[in-house]
């Protein structure tokens, strides 16, 4: 009786975000891993190259995450939703034009839009709605984008798998995936249209002009960058997200190229891994509102470190899959706890400004990951360019101890 009360104090609008939330990331994710890389590598991109082009879409939330959040305080969060879901639902079909690899660069800074626009606004929705349940209901809400992650590189994958019939797949068949992940993504902004103007928005004092808008966007922005905790926290997202980023990009090559084995298990080996945080985050959301939000932190940093190190050094699938286990337990260990904590140190009025600069150091991880190993491949090979990045993680997650230590 008593859990079913509890289900029933969850609002339907976070429900309605949930179902927006997982169409949408759903065509998103299909684009990126396995298919990304390996398309651009089929039209030659070197090593660096790769890593910029799965990074591009990363890099354009650097930019835009946290002014899209901030202004979202202001006019509220449903017009900035649908924008978001447009360039979501209509960007795939951008890709059937690539004929070299160059021409990703402009269609993956255009893709990333849709998650700069629509990620940290989406958060702050979700997390105004969950109120002191932040770290079990953000927890099932992010278990959305890794659940979507992993569908996304499971289908993908697997389509083009089979469209290749288990050899090297062409440009073709490429462009047909695409073509496919576009019909995905339209109907991702048929379910969006349907439901986001259904959606009730707190009452808030609407800015009345463009220059109060850029008034108060400004003073939440600076706000939330003032604060030491905020941004400390932010940080350990972003250095993790290296991690994912690199994974994004080189996984499946290395799954490929030097393992030996074929696309669809490059395409399994990233939803083990994402499926492993898909099924842990809930629990440890419920850890960490429980226990505190720091501890789950740290132990999600090593587990994510030490996997990483010792990915280049295997190339059996079970050893590789295993590995993926301990990593996405680590990714769900730390996600889970970091943008809740973000939530509980942010003030109400500003919470679509700190979900931004939040997502912006986080993208910033993420973008910066790939580009340096992409480089580094190329002069030093996987395990000491992967073995350098865990050295990272870990010295990093030691400052962030010392660092509240000593606070």
């Amino acid at each position: 009786m008593k859990d079913a009360e509890r289900r029933e104090r969850i609002p339907r609008r976070f429900f309605a975000l949930c179902a927006i939330d997982f169409s949408a990331r759903t065509s998103y994710n299909m684009a990126r891993t396995p298919v990304l890389p390996l398309f651009a590598a089929s039209l030659g991109a070197s090593p660096a190259m790769v890593g910029l082009i799965v990074a591009a879409s990363t890099i354009t939330g650097i930019f835009l995450k946290a002014p899209a959040g901030a202004i979202s305080d202001q006019i509220g969060r449903r017009r900035t939703l649908l924008f978001g879901a447009a360039v979501f639902g209509l960007t795939p079909f951008l890709y059937l034009l690539v004929g070299s690899d160059w021409q990703l660069l402009p269609i993956r800074f255009f893709h990333g839009m849709a998650t700069a626009i629509y990620g940290p606004v989406v958060m702050a929705a979700a997390a105004a709605l969950a109120g002191a349940r932040k770290g079990e209901l953000l927890a099932w809400f992010s278990l959305i984008k890794i659940a979507t992650n992993a569908l996304g590189g499971f289908l993908a994958g697997g389509l083009l798998y089979l469209l290749a019939s288990g050899g090297e797949p062409s440009v073709g068949n490429f462009h047909t995936i695409y073509a496919i992940i576009g019909g995905v993504g339209v109907l991702s902004l048929v379910i969006a249209v349907w439901l986001i103007p259904g959606m009730r928005e707190d009452a808030r004092e609407k800015a009345r002009s463009v220059r109060e808008i850029y008034r108060k966007t400004v003073r939440g922005l600076v706000e939330v960058v003032r604060s030491g905790p905020v941004v400390l926290t932010a940080g350990m997202e972003g250095v993790q997200n290296m991690t994912m980023g690199v994974l994004h990009a080189f996984l499946p090559l290395y799954v490929v190229e030097k393992a030996g084995l074929n696309v669809a298990l490059a395409g399994l080996l990233w939803t083990i891994l994402t499926g492993t945080s898909v099924i842990a985050k809930p629990l440890m959301g419920r850890i960490s509102d429980r226990y505190g939000r720091r501890s789950p932190i740290v132990v999600g940093m090593i587990l994510c470190a030490v996997p990483f190190a010792l990915i280049p050094l295997f190339s059996s699938f079970w050893i590789l899959a295993a590995l993926a286990v301990l990593f996405g337990l680590g990714e769900a260990f730390v996600t889970t706890s970091t943008g809740a904590l973000v939530a509980d140190l942010a003030k109400r009025e500003s919470l679509g400004a700190a979900m931004g600069v939040f997502g912006t150091i986080a993208d910033t991880g993420q973008a910066l990951g790939p580009i340096i190993i992409g480089l580094l491949l190329a002069k030093i090979g996987y395990l000491p360019a992967f073995s350098l990045l865990s050295g990272f993680l870990l010295a990093w997650t030691a400052l962030f101890v010392r660092t509240r230590s000593t606070a």
